[in-house]
């Protein structure tokens, strides 16, 4: 009994704790409680934000927008409201709530009616306008920046009240509203901001020599229309040019893949197409952008990104080492080609690249000639925050670091886990792209909070993210939002240049990590490359100049080159058969290459006149240079090839070459004949079979008959000589009994 009394206890006490709840030492308010019940079914897209920083004169806080039912249910009672978080008191803190959302319930907006009701597949407006001096509405007691968030409740069907959208982002404070203006800082931050000119993926399929490109899709050309992503990023940073701190705080690093395809456009291009290739729509586009990328550059802070934005490592790993050293180098060398097409000068020497590099790969950009490099510091061993450029370990390459808060802010979404409601990042609404950048920037020129002990007036490098997509007004107010604060005395927008030139902070090593290893290109697409490389390097080996004509053979090969190195591009990480597949047009414009040296077939069975009869050759050279090569023969059954010389053929001729043959047999018999490089590495053209007939054996087989046949009679007469020899040496004694046997020499 007392057994059964102590079980049903324990039983009576696990239920209530169930009813009850525990509790843990922080009880998730209400609204947290809703996020993780309930489905996402509203999807709420923002217009507008407004304003974007508050001040003393900042009077309401309003929201603009619509709302979607994307579930299957009709919802009710929809409503929203603002919600303010604490003040941001540290970098770590403003880190995490970059990266996920953080608590709002600091203060609070009272809830406005939205819509009554809406039925699946339905939206309404939104608009929210919130009075800042309102004891009931939102409390602001002092400058910081804040985490804000616009939550979006409803009531699905057979549901209760639950959060069913949201937005989360940070609202800068420069001055409470209503209160003073400003406090200026005891010194501004100098700012510097790099604006990466970058196509969001390499497009080139082919770039045949003298003729139009191909590309993979033709989604370039609406990206440089009026209203495009390039062209917002251009048409914005002119409008910001206008004024002169802003101009002289921007350096724009440009992909000169990309300016390889925009000027290949202005010439007129194709598209790769399901049924072959189509004309491609942005000749028009493609020459007014580079016009206006011309006037905006001109003059101005310019550096280079690697070709395609390449990922240097994977180019190293090409074998061997010397053609990995020279990829690495074609993909760091485009100061020429962005000289030569913005008629501008570029800082030399200055790269940025995306992520570590290896020894070796650091080692082949300093003997490439870089001599400085943008770089994320946490990329760097150090321990201390860097707040200026410090030289790598063994090289004498210096690491100017940018902003690692600063660039989270400006990426978004990057890696962020998303809410059960959907709650949104300003990188998910393209209206309000870069409210969290500046905010970001705020907090860093001045708005930090106690906790933040970063050195004072330590400069600051922006680095958006290097495939930057935000409409064109978005970008303005970001760079007008830099003005604001210049205004203010937070920031003193200062060249890259002088951040290059300041005094080092002494040297660290860059790690190069499994995790980087990891993010390198498949062994297999690495293998393909090498390959490529390998035939490519023997293919140009055996060209020459024609001295009609006059190309270079780099010029025909470069593109190949430049194909492998866009199937290394750093945007194919994560997606091996991307980098396969781009990798694989590097393939076929070398196929291309090679098929225009070919074996003319001569359309007949071909009558050899003697058992030694050469063996005549046409070959077909279509490209616009000399190309030296030699013939192979194979599966010859019944002639035998001589030796015969390397030969040249010139530029768009062909050259009938006679290969020496001798004919071990008559009749008809079919040879394969193939043309290769002088190293026999590379094969040109497909291989031909040729028919050939002969009614004579050749000399050489005659006379090495004839000598076969002498010498079998010379034995046979030695072994019949040896014979009757030995016969007559054997004597048999006269009483000997029985027949008379015949002793045979034991020697023969």
């Amino acid at each position: 009994m007392k057994r059964l009394a102590a079980c049903t206890l324990a039983l009576i006490l696990l239920v209530l704790a169930g009813f009850f709840g525990a509790g843990p030492a922080r009880t998730p308010s209400a609204d947290a409680q809703q996020i993780e019940d309930a489905p996402s079914k509203l999807k709420l897209d923002v217009d507008e934000l407004s304003p974007r920083v508050l001040t003393s004169t900042s009077s309401t806080l309003n929201v603009s927008g619509r709302i979607t039912n994307t579930g299957d249910r009709l919802i009710s009672d929809v409503k929203a409201q603002f919600k303010l978080g604490e003040r941001q008191t540290s970098e770590r803190q403003l880190g995490e709530s970059l990266a996920e959302d953080p608590p709002t319930d600091s203060s609070r907006s009272p809830f406005v009616d939205v819509v009554a009701a809406l039925a699946p597949g339905q939206s309404a407006p939104l608009s929210i306008s919130v009075p800042l001096d309102d004891p009931e509405g939102l409390s602001i007691r002092r400058p910081g920046v804040f985490p804000l968030l616009v939550n979006v409740n409803g009531t699905p069907e057979y549901g209760g009240p639950a959060r069913l959208a949201a937005l989360s982002t940070l609202l800068p404070v420069l001055s409470v509203p209503g209160g003073d203006g400003p406090e200026t800082p005891v010194a501004p931050r100098s700012v510097s901001m790099l604006w990466p000119i970058a196509d969001m993926r390499p497009r080139i399929a082919a770039a045949p020599y003298g003729m139009p490109v191909e590309l993979t899709d033709d989604d370039l050309a609406s990206d440089l229309a009026p209203g495009g992503r390039l062209d917002a990023l251009v048409g914005s940073a002119a409008m910001a040019s206008q004024d002169p701190r802003l101009a002289s705080s921007l350096c724009f690093a440009i992909d000169p893949d990309l300016l390889d395809t925009v000027v290949s456009m202005t010439r007129g291009y194709n598209v790769r197409g399901t049924s072959g290739p189509v004309p491609g729509q942005g000749q028009e586009a493609a020459n007014r952008w580079l016009d206006s990328l011309r006037k905006l550059t001109e003059g101005r802070c310019v550096i280079q990104m690697p070709y395609a934005d390449a990922d240097l490592n994977t180019l190293s790993r090409v074998q061997p080492e010397e053609k990995g050293s020279a990829l690495v180098t074609s993909a760091v060398s485009g100061t020429p080609l962005i000289e030569g097409v913005l008629g501008t000068q570029l800082l030399p020497g200055v790269l940025w690249p995306d992520g570590a590099m290896d020894s070796g790969t650091l080692g082949t950009l300093g003997e490439a000639g870089v001599s400085a490099m943008i770089t994320d510091p946490k990329r760097l061993a150090s321990e201390s925050p860097l707040t200026s450029g410090v030289g790598i370990d063994g090289t004498g390459i210096r690491a100017q670091p940018f902003d690692p808060l600063l660039a989270a802010a400006l990426a978004g979404n990057s890696g962020r886990p998303q809410s059960a409601v959907g709650s949104a990042k300003p990188a998910d609404e393209p209206d309000i792209a870069t409210q969290n950048g500046l905010a970001t920037l705020a907090f860093r020129t001045g708005l930090g909070g106690d906790a933040d002990s970063e050195p004072q007036g330590a400069p600051l490098l922006l680095a958006p993210p290097r495939h930057w997509s935000a409409p064109p007004q978005e970008l303005s107010r970001f760079l007008s939002g830099i003005g604001q604060l210049a205004d203010v005395g937070m920031v003193r927008p200062a060249p890259l240049q002088q951040l290059l030139t300041a005094p080092s902070e002494g040297t660290a090593p860059m790690p190069y990590t499994a995790a980087e290893v990891a993010e390198e290109s498949p062994g297999e697409v690495v293998t393909e490359m090498s390959g490529i490389e390998e035939e490519l390097s023997d293919l140009g080996g055996s060209m020459g100049v024609d001295p009609t004509v006059q190309v270079d053979p780099a010029a025909l090969l470069q593109p190949v080159r430049n194909g492998i190195v866009r199937g290394s591009s750093t945007v194919w990480r994560g997606n091996g058969s991307r980098a396969a597949t781009a990798t694989g047009d590097a393939r076929g414009q070398l196929d291309a290459i090679r098929s225009q040296v070919r074996i003319e077939l001569p359309g007949q069975v071909i009558s050899l006149a003697s058992g030694s009869s050469p063996l005549p050759v046409s070959v077909r050279n279509e490209l616009p240079v000399l190309i030296n090569l030699r013939i192979d023969l194979s599966q010859a059954t019944g002639l035998r090839p001589g030796d015969q010389a390397t030969f040249g053929v010139p530029a768009t001729l062909s050259v009938t070459n006679r290969v020496p043959t001798e004919a071990l047999r008559p009749g008809r018999f079919s040879v394969n004949v193939s043309l290769t490089t002088p190293s026999g590495v590379t094969q040109l053209g497909p291989t031909a079979r040729f028919e050939l007939t002969s009614n004579e054996y050749g000399a050489i087989t005659i006379i090495v008959t004839f000598t076969a046949a002498g010498a079998l009679l010379l034995l046979s007469a030695r072994r019949i000589y040896k014979r009757v020899r030995a016969k007559r040496q054997v004597q048999v004694p006269a009483d000997y009994p029985g027949p008379t046997e015949t002793v045979v020499d034991a020697g023969r």
